[in-house]
C-alpha cells in the first residue's frame, strides 16, 4: 500500500504550517490534557464523568454500540495500566467480540487507539482525520477481524514510524515553535503536538 511517507506530510505541514497550527481546536488540548492527567488517579470504570467526557470527546456514545460495551471498554481501559506495551490487537479483539445492537460484532480499532493514546501519546491516535492525512485505504470491504486487524496493523506500524522520523526532523521545529507561541500555557510532550498537527492537517485536506 502506497501511504505518504514522512517526507511527503513534512512537504504539507510546511506548505502553511501557521494555518495548520492555527486551526487546531482548543478543545482538544484542554480534553486530551484533562482525560491524560485524570487517568493517572482515577478508577475509569466507577468515574462516570470521566467516562461522560471520554464518550463524547472520542464518539463512543455511537448508537451502535450497547452499554455492554461501554462497560467492557472502559473495563479493558483499566486493566491497560502499568503495560508498558499494551497490545492493541487484544484489546480489538475483545472489543470486537461484544456484539452491536444488531447482534453483529463490530471493529473499533480507532476506539482502541483512542484509548491507548489517551494514556500515553506515544501511542499514535487513528481517527477520520489521520487517515485522510496519511492516505489510508478503507478496511470496510474487507472480510474478517484477521484481514481488517492486518491492514489496521499495518497502518497503525506506518505511523508509528512516520511519527519518529517527523518529531527527530530539523525542518520541522518552526512549526513546533509556533505550535508553543500559539499554546504557551501547554506543556505537551512532542509526540502530541505533532499528532494534534498531523491530525488538523487531514482535516484540513477535506
Amino acid at each position: 500500500m502506497k501511504y505518504r511517507t514522512a517526507n511527503d506530510l513534512k512537504d504539507l505541514l510546511l506548505e502553511d504550517y501557521e494555518k495548520v497550527v492555527n486551526h487546531i481546536p482548543l478543545e482538544k488540548l484542554d480534553v486530551y490534557v484533562y482525560l491524560h492527567s485524570v487517568f493517572q488517579d482515577t478508577y475509569v470504570p466507577d468515574d462516570t464523568l470521566y467516562q461522560f467526557i471520554f464518550r463524547h470527546f472520542f464518539r463512543l456514545d455511537n448508537p451502535s454500540l450497547t452499554k455492554e460495551f461501554e462497560t467492557c471498554y472502559f473495563k479493558l481501559m483499566e486493566e491497560q495500566r502499568g503495560y508498558e506495551r499494551p497490545n492493541i490487537v487484544q484489546i480489538t479483539r475483545d472489543l470486537y467480540e461484544v456484539k452491536n445492537h444488531k447482534g453483529n460484532p463490530t471493529m473499533q480499532f480507532p476506539l482502541a487507539a483512542s484509548m491507548l493514546h489517551t494514556i500515553n501519546p506515544s501511542f499514535p491516535s487513528y481517527d477520520s482525520d489521520i487517515v485522510k492525512a496519511f492516505d489510508f485505504s478503507s478496511t470496510y470491504h474487507l472480510s474478517g477481524f484477521e484481514k481488517k486487524m492486518k491492514r489496521y496493523i499495518g497502518q497503525y506500524q506506518h505511523t508509528f514510524k512516520t511519527y519518529e522520523e517527523l518529531t527527530q526532523d530539523e525542518a520541522l521545529e518552526p512549526m513546533f515553535n509556533h505550535f508553543d507561541e500559539r499554546f504557551p500555557e501547554y506543556d505537551l510532550p512532542k509526540i502530541k503536538k505533532l499528532d494534534l498537527m498531523v491530525a488538523q492537517l487531514g482535516n484540513l485536506l477535506q
